[in-house]
């Protein structure tokens, strides 16, 4: 089952003052640790919905193969209308999604692989009685949650009688599913706990395929994901905060080396421009994303081999 997420980041009305997605924690910032938290655990594809801000928390992440939505109407709008962005744009790519606010930056890996699983149709973790986060829903239950209109959003849709009954709650020892880091005080106050934790050092690899060069690897890889996702090569290049003339650049050093045309496009028109990959794109593209989990597996083991101590 392929889990995705949508990770809160737009900064809804709020009486604090501190911008949460760019708090430090560490040597890094909370919208980068959750982001490594749920990569480590294999989920994919995760979208963050931005607002405040956004033109420097996109390019802060932009290489981070993330997908980002900006929500321009943060200001006037409930954190549930994010949410209903998210759930929108990610509904037909994967199976379940989890969602999560950025001010939880501190929950672990484990946690998040314990989550998923769970077979229920909704499930979230609970410390000592008390509900954290992420929340986890499957898609079919998307369309449910769009077309909930309950004063609280998320939270009270959870708590109808027909909803209660199967979500499933999972006990974990992880008190990061609930603490919340706001402000600089709270900062201060997690890397002064004796229980703070570090993301545990990993090893991780890149995967590229070359001949005569170098021409397909994690960039243009993400690039075509957000041109399939998008049918928009200029949307694409938005999101990862590169030049519409890189971006063909790319294109087209991967043509020459395959020795077949990318993409199908249409400029302007009554209906508009557009952008596809062509079937044998798409067919080279998810062979390379299949290599690069199986890639991934095999570095985890080779890590605990080597270092695991």
């Amino acid at each position: 089952m392929n889990t995705g997420a949508v990770i809160l980041a737009a900064g809804h009305r709020s009486s604090i003052t501190s911008f949460q997605p760019m708090l430090p924690i560490g040597k890094t910032t909370a919208i980068r640790r959750i982001i490594i938290t749920l990569q480590r655990a294999g989920v994919g594809p995760i979208v963050v919905i931005t607002g405040d801000q956004g033109e420097d928390v996109e390019k802060h992440i932009s290489k981070m193969r993330v997908i980002c939505l900006r929500n321009e109407e943060y200001a006037s709008s409930q954190m549930f209308d994010s949410i209903c962005m998210g759930l929108n744009y990610i509904e037909d790519l994967c199976d379940r999604v989890l969602i999560m606010p950025v001010k939880v930056p501190m929950l672990l890996s484990e946690t998040i692989e314990n989550i998923m699983k769970s077979t229920a149709p909704a499930a979230c973790p609970v410390y000592n009685g008390k509900r954290g986060h992420p929340v986890m829903l499957t898609t079919e239950w998307i369309p449910r949650l769009l077309a909930y209109r309950g004063e609280f959003g998320l939270r009270s849709f959870l708590r109808e009688p027909e909803i209660y009954r199967e979500l499933e709650e999972l006990q974990v020892k992880d008190q990061g599913i609930i603490i919340a880091v706001e402000t600089d005080e709270d900062c201060k106050k997690v890397m002064e706990s004796p229980s703070h934790r570090r993301i545990p050092i990993h090893g991780r690899a890149s995967l590229f395929i070359e001949g005569d060069e170098s021409f397909f690897g994690p960039e243009i890889a993400h690039f075509l994901e957000l041109i399939d996702h998008t049918g928009s090569m200029q949307t694409a290049c938005r999101q990862m905060h590169m030049s519409y003339t890189k971006g063909w650049k790319l294109i087209k050093t991967a043509e020459q080396n395959l020795g077949y045309p990318m993409l199908f496009t249409q400029s302007g028109g009554a209906e508009g421009g557009f952008s596809q990959l062509t079937p044998k794109t798409k067919e080279f593209l998810n062979r390379f994303l299949a290599m690069e989990r199986e890639l991934t597996d095999i570095v985890d083991q080779m890590f605990d081999k080597y270092f695991i101590d």
